[in-house]
C-alpha cells in the first residue's frame, strides 16, 4: 500500500520542523504548511486563549498563519530563531501584542496585592473545581506573569522565553517567580 506523499513526512522523523518551513518557502506547496499548522496549531491556540478571549485567539491565530504564509525564504541565517517553535509563538505573541493595542486593551501593569486580596467573589470561586480555580488565578495575572507562565508549561526554557520576549534573563525569571508567587497566593495552598 503506498501512502500518499504528505503523509509519508507525518511518519518520517527527518522532517524537521525548519525543513518543513523551509520546504514550504522555497516551493510554496501548501504541503509543508499543513503540516506546520498540524503540530503546531493547537498550542499556538492555547497559548493566544490563555492571555485573551476566544474571538481574539482565533483573530491572532489565524493572523498569525497568515504572516508564516508569506514568508519568501527561509534560511538559518535569516532570522534568529533556528527553533521553528519559538518563531512562530514569537510572532503570535507579536500578533497579540498588535492586536491588544489596536483594541485598547493592551494591559501593562503588574498585579497590585490589594487586588488579590480584595476579591469579593472568593466565597463563590471556593466552590468551583480545581482547574477552574487555576484558570480564574492564572486571568488575574499582569500580560507578562501570564505570559511567562504559558511559556514555560508550553515547555520553553528560560532562556528561549528570554528570546521571545525580548527580555533579560533575570527579569524572565523575575516575572516567573511572581506569576507563581500570585497563584499560590489566590489559590492559598502549593502548586
Amino acid at each position: 500500500m503506498k501512502l500518499p506523499s504528505m503523509m509519508k513526512g507525518w511518519f518520517n522523523p527527518n522532517i524537521s520542523p525548519q525543513m518543513l518551513l523551509t520546504k514550504y518557502s522555497s516551493t510554496g506547496k501548501s504541503k509543508y504548511l499543513s503540516i506546520l499548522v498540524e503540530q503546531f496549531n493547537l498550542s499556538l491556540y492555547h497559548y493566544l486563549l490563555s492571555l485573551s478571549d476566544k474571538e481574539m485567539a482565533e483573530d491572532a491565530l489565524q493572523s498569525t498563519w497568515l504572516k508564516v504564509m508569506k514568508v519568501t525564504k527561509v534560511t538559518n541565517g535569516t532570522n534568529n530563531h533556528t527553533n521553528v517553535k519559538s518563531w512562530l509563538f514569537t510572532i503570535a505573541r507579536n500578533t497579540l501584542i498588535d492586536e491588544l493595542r489596536r483594541q485598547q486593551k493592551w494591559q501593562w501593569q503588574e498585579l497590585v496585592e490589594e487586588e488579590l486580596a480584595g476579591h469579593q467573589t472568593e466565597k463563590c470561586i471556593e466552590a468551583m473545581d480545581q482547574l477552574t480555580r487555576f484558570n480564574h488565578a492564572l486571568s488575574q495575572l499582569s500580560f507578562y506573569q501570564r505570559e511567562v507562565f504559558i511559556f514555560q508549561q508550553e515547555g520553553f526554557s528560560l532562556m528561549e522565553i528570554c528570546h521571545l520576549t525580548d527580555e533579560s534573563f533575570e527579569t524572565v525569571k523575575s516575572r516567573l517567580r511572581y506569576a507563581r508567587n500570585n497563584i499560590k497566593k489566590f489559590l492559598g495552598q502549593e502548586l
